[in-house]
């Protein structure tokens, strides 16, 4: 006779064993959940199991975690929230949106504090200062001077309750982070929040808070991050080793610090340690001359990121990102798209369209997707392929929505697919090597192959060189001939 399984050790049997954890904590938060959220010895967070309980503890996690298959996905997710709002559209890419735009907060501050052009900060504080919200929930730096702050951690979500902490929690942090802890203190303490976060993390916030009436009740906004991949920890201290300051004595980094005169996506990363009693920050060079700049490599990237579909948080009431578009690029201040969901959300920005509050242009869906035309490349096309090498080890997977045939995919882009894998798995392990070594030398030799053969990938092929060339004198023809078709 089959005994039946728990929910906690079929979701660690398939979800976690399997590297499909994210370390988002929802489960963990679930009435009886034995599940805690710690770092493993990659500098991932991943679901473990509480030393005092046992995987055959009764416990509804299932229906909660963004990469199991009982849960619902995007899609019907999606149609539940947000069908009934007027106007409403739909893309197969950004899932429903009511409008989309590319632009930057006017009011002081916002832009110049941001990671980009400021919009996400600007959109929660008017949802503080109108008291649609009391509280919002997203990622601060922790401050390693407090002694009740949990060191071992470079950021955290938190519960912001002042414009002034809203303004601190304004820059992106491409760092491991769980919602089980805020989630927590929100359970606990009554009031109206807004939250931030990946397009996985706010996927399972509103599947918590299907399951649990207290979230659904306090929780009144959602607002989503474009997401390339999560990184595990071990990505900041590959910036900081960069500019001097060992894995162990890194205290703060800034992902994303604005160089004057370059490209929006052209800037620098800062970090800092603490040098007898006193922090002393350290400006790299220009992003593009870095090590590991390069986003296509995915260097200590999840594997569970590998396995999402959801690139523009489509469960989301508002989603923020960059404008990867030539408009915008060469702006060093920074450009946001913003995609509009939810009525509320709506207002708010047209008023401040109105009131010169905000520089916002109309952006079309077909824009918004060449924003992120990278990601969306690896979530479909690329995603396609890797379902199915999976599938060939006849391994357990999640379960994705359907875009893309595999015959479309060409052999190339297979190729860039599967060394993809090699690398972000490689740089897990090596860099782990390279710090017990201190040398991030021997970190970068042990990726050069793959990282070559990677590149050599993006080289123009002779046929593709050959063809370039032809065209060049055949141009004004070419020119006359599509002129004519239409």
């Amino acid at each position: 006779m089959e005994v039946c399984k728990s929910e906690v050790n079929e979701l660690f049997e398939k979800v976690v064993d399997n590297g499909f954890c994210i370390g988002c904590g929802a489960c963990a938060l679930v009435n009886n959940s034995p599940i805690e959220i710690k770092f493993d010895e990659f500098s991932k967070l991943q679901a473990t199991i509480k030393d005092d309980d046992n995987l055959n503890t009764e416990s509804a996690v299932l229906s909660v975690c963004p990469f199991s298959d009982e849960s619902s996905n995007e899609d019907e997710l999606g149609e539940n929230l947000f069908r009934n709002v007027e106007n409403i559209k739909h893309d197969e890419k950004i899932g429903y949106y009511k409008q989309s735009y590319a632009g930057y907060a006017l009011d002081e501050g916002f832009r110049e504090n941001g990671s980009s052009g400021g919009m996400g900060t600007w959109i929660i504080s008017e949802l503080f200062k109108n008291n649609i919200v009391d509280g919002v929930i997203h990622v601060h730096e922790v401050d390693s001077n407090k002694t009740n702050e949990d060191n071992s951690k470079l950021f955290k979500y938190k519960i912001s309750r002042t414009i002034n902490e809203i303004q601190k929690g304004s820059k992106s942090r491409y760092y491991p982070i769980e919602l089980s802890e805020v989630l927590t203190l929100v359970k606990d303490t009554p009031g109206k929040y807004a939250v931030v976060g990946l397009p996985c993390f706010i996927k399972s916030i509103r599947l918590l808070m299907k399951q649990d009436e207290i979230l659904k009740n306090r929780i009144k906004i959602c607002v989503g991050l474009v997401c390339g991949h999560l990184k595990s920890a071990n990505f900041a201290k590959m910036w900081g080793w960069q500019v001097g300051i060992h894995p162990d004595n890194l205290k703060s980094v800034n992902f994303r610090h604005k160089l004057n005169g370059e490209g929006a996506n052209n800037y620098a990363i800062s970090a800092t340690q603490n040098v007898n009693g006193i922090d002393k920050e350290y400006i790299s060079k220009p992003l593009k001359e870095m090590y590991g700049s390069n986003w296509g490599w995915g260097l200590f990237k999840y594997k569970a990121c590998d396995f999402c579909d959801d690139v523009v948080a489509e469960t989301a009431d508002v989603t923020i990102g960059d404008a990867w578009l030539p408009q915008y690029i060469n702006d060093d201040k920074g450009t946001n798209i913003v995609i509009v969901r939810n009525e509320l959300i709506y207002k708010i920005i047209e008023n401040g369209i109105k009131n010169n509050n905000l520089k916002l242009d109309f952006l079309s869906s077909g824009d918004v997707i060449k924003s992120q035309s990278s990601g969306f490349n690896h979530r479909r096309e690329g995603l396609s392929y890797r379902l199915a090498l999976v599938d060939k080890t006849k391994q357990w997977r999640p379960i994705k929505r359907s875009f893309t045939k595999l015959k479309s995919i060409s052999n190339k882009s297979k190729k860039i697919q599967k060394l993809r894998i090699k690398i972000y798995e490689k740089s897990h392990v090596s860099f782990e090597k390279a710090i017990r070594k201190n040398s991030f030398l021997f970190f970068k030799d042990e990726l050069d192959l793959l990282i070559t053969r990677y590149n050599e990938l993006y080289k123009p092929s002779f046929i593709e060189k050959l063809i370039k060339f032809v065209k060049i004198p055949f141009r004004p023809i070419i020119k006359i001939i599509k002129k004519n078709r239409i």
